[in-house]
């Protein structure tokens, strides 16, 4: 077909209005559908065949091949190992009135704003709902998933949005939410040049502004106003480290003065040399008054 016609039909078979039962897939290849299927979910999420099996059980199949790449997004195998992950989706995170929402909405800082006040980021897994915050003190991290960005992610990504807000489609909005959290972290070319050298955005596009633009084309209809997602306990925690002024504080001061190695041996051989300044001047002193 040649390599732009299967560029087209990559795009294609990602559109909602394109889906097809997924079970047409078996009749087509009776023997081969299932790790066929495998190893193009993989390849599409992860860039790779590390999966082996297919992220759902026998007789949750899902209806089309859309579903099937959310529900692969949405993995959740890879995070297991992550015990605070699993307490926080096992506990209910607790209810948000609309003023706290709106308040909390307004308050939340991109990702260079969250690094100057001592908020280091981390990645995570592959799975997108793989979100959390730990502080420590006057410094803290937040752990965010890996995420791959080249140019069919607009098609994808605001069809799969499409596909958790259609009506009759019961999900946890797992994608839409991932989005809308990104949105408040990304404000400019410079926090994508952030996230990318962490290791947590990965792209095959030209430059960071062409990253920055994909997120900004990728719309969520405004469900952030509806406090709709899982990360609203996230954000909280991370509004109140921001709002603690000892901890701003603190972290504007390592930051300002010991953003290099370099400065921090210069103030620690001026500390050193204060003190034995000190010392020389009392035992002067003392010898002093002896006499």
């Amino acid at each position: 077909m040649g390599m732009s016609a299967m560029l087209l039909v990559s795009s294609d078979i990602c559109m909602l209005v394109n889906q097809i039962p997924l079970w047409i897939i078996s009749l087509i290849y009776p023997d081969q559908h299932q790790s066929l299927l495998c190893e193009y979910l993989s390849y599409r999420v992860y860039g790779d065949y590390r999966m082996t099996q297919l992220p759902w059980a026998q007789g949750e199949e899902p209806r089309h091949l859309l579903e099937a790449l959310r529900r692969t997004f949405l993995r959740t195998v890879e995070t297991q190992q992550n015990p605070s992950l699993i307490r926080q989706r096992d506990n209910q995170p607790r209810e948000i009135t609309r003023s706290a929402r709106t308040k909390m909405d307004s308050l939340f800082r991109s990702v260079t704003d969250l690094k100057a006040k001592g908020i280091y980021l981390q990645r995570s897994s592959n799975c997108l709902t793989d979100i959390s915050f730990s502080s420590f003190g006057f410094f803290a991290q937040l752990r965010l998933p890996i995420f791959w960005v080249n140019e069919e992610s607009k098609v994808l990504f605001s069809n799969l949005i499409l596909f958790e807000m259609s009506p009759g489609v019961e999900t946890d909005f797992g994608v839409t939410s991932y989005f809308n959290f990104m949105k408040t972290l990304i404000n400019n070319a410079n926090d994508v040049k952030v996230m990318r050298e962490k290791g947590i955005l990965c792209s095959t596009l030209e430059n960071d502004e062409e990253v920055l633009d994909i997120f900004k084309s990728i719309s969520t209809y405004g469900s952030s106003s509806t406090g709709l997602g899982h990360f609203n306990e996230v954000k909280m925690r991370i509004d109140k480290y921001c709002n603690n002024k000892a901890r701003i504080w603190m972290a504007e001061l390592i930051n300002t003065y010991f953003r290099s190695p370099w400065a921090v041996i210069a103030f620690l051989a001026a500390a050193f040399l204060l003190c034995l300044t000190v010392v020389t001047v009392c035992n002067v002193t003392y010898a002093g008054s002896q006499t």
